[in-house]
């Protein structure tokens, strides 16, 4: 049974215990607007609604281990289920009131779409918002002009909600949203959103255009929106090619990064990631794919080995050259792995040679590595080797 069969059933548990307590169960939020567009949810959230948070408590252990990660906000779990199950809070206090009832607790979600209600043991869908009409003409609309600035992320979201399902956001929801104060949102969960449009959307750079048109995009992606050096066509191409990334989220802002120097685009990743590994990624891809995508064709292919070789994916790499010049360089990547797979000298072939350990072994490995590149065997790699030791050849 997958991880999403095990969810749903016991979601179907919980709402009979709850049910048996006299509360409901309602499968909320995004699970819900995703059902209607005919798509497969895989985040379930579940509010409960009419019983007590120490009943509900009582109920979920004697379903598995209670998760109280997020008690503090109404948020529960079991172990070994990815369910956020949730209490509703009330608008005023903030705090969990499980007995505000349905409209009340609706009135605090984001978007009409997102406000929707489904009894998980009748089926009902309550819709106190339009949302379903809003759905199905695919807008984008802010529930209450009360609550919705609660969490300036919104905006964001809208931005986010539009590139990834197509939708176009209300005008009245835009003025809003320019109005709101997002300066003071973590980075990280700017960076979560971005993330989400880049793996997700099928024209991710309407994310960016969204956010310039309600004047909140510069906060987070200054050196992005600026017209004349962000190349929508390239990001939005680069689609296709996303599914097939030795580094997903890696290659997609590798191809927003490349146009910035090494500077600009080492401050744009800190001020969103301090994930090493991806700021090494795209710090290194985004620099070769310019060289690549500029190199002559008439150049010696040794050139074209050394770009992939220094590459942290040459296959990525080729796939971006391709995006950025309308060249393929799929020739040079094959032979660059027909390069590759040949046999080489490696430091202990070297030590058989009677040769002592030290740091003359790591220098000639690398000294012979361009042979290797060019497709030298491996006694010619081997004898260039000890030469290099013996400082024949190394000047």
């Amino acid at each position: 049974m997958t991880q999403s069969a095990r969810d749903l059933v016991m979601s179907l548990k919980i709402a009979q215990a709850v049910n048996a307590s006299g509360g409901r169960a309602f499968y909320v939020g995004g699970y819900v607007r995703d059902e209607i567009l005919g798509r497969r949810g895989k985040d379930i959230d579940i509010e409960i609604h009419g019983i007590t948070e120490e009943r509900l408590t009582e109920i979920l252990g004697t379903l598995g281990e209670v998760l109280t990660m997020g008690a503090s906000f109404g948020i529960l779990g079991l172990r070994h289920y990815t369910i956020d199950i949730i209490l509703p809070r009330s608008l005023i206090t903030g705090e969990v009131d499980p007995f505000i009832g349905t409209r009340e607790a609706a009135r605090r979600r984001d978007f009409t779409m997102n406000a929707l209600m489904k009894d998980i043991l009748t089926g009902e869908v309550i819709d106190h918002f339009v949302g379903v009409r809003d759905i199905r003409e695919k807008v984008i609309r802010h529930v209450d002009d009360n609550t919705f600035l609660l969490d300036p992320l919104r905006v964001i979201r809208a931005a986010r909600f539009a590139a990834v399902l197509g939708f176009t956001i209300d005008d009245y929801t835009k003025q809003w949203c320019s109005s709101a104060d997002t300066s003071s949102l973590a980075h990280e969960r700017v960076f979560a959103e971005l993330e989400n449009v880049l793996l997700k959307s099928p024209e991710p750079s309407r994310f960016f255009w969204e956010l310039e048109s309600m004047e909140q995009g510069r906060s987070f992606f200054p050196s992005l929106l600026t017209v004349h050096r962000f190349d929508t066509d390239i990001i939005d191409r680069a689609v296709k090619f996303r599914e097939s990334a030795s580094y997903k989220i890696g290659f997609m802002l590798t191809l927003l990064c490349r146009f910035m120097s090494k500077n600009d685009a080492a401050s744009f990743l800190s001020r969103l990631t301090n994930d090493i590994r991806l700021t090494k990624y795209v710090l290194n891809m985004s620099k070769l794919a310019n060289i690549l995508a500029g190199m002559p064709e008439d150049l010696p292919e040794i050139s074209f080995l050394r770009v992939f070789d220094a590459a942290e994916s040459p296959e990525d790499l080729s796939v971006m050259s391709d995006l950025i010049s309308g060249f393929s360089r799929a020739d040079m990547l094959e032979l660059y792995r027909e390069r590759m797979a040949m046999p080489y000298v490696t430091g202990a072939d070297i030590l058989r040679e009677g040769v002592s350990s030290g740091p003359e072994v790591g220098g000639a490995l690398r000294h012979i590595h361009d042979l290797r590149l060019s497709g030298a065997a491996k006694d010619v790699q081997l004898r260039e080797a000890i030469k290099y030791i013996r400082g024949e050849n190394n000047g």
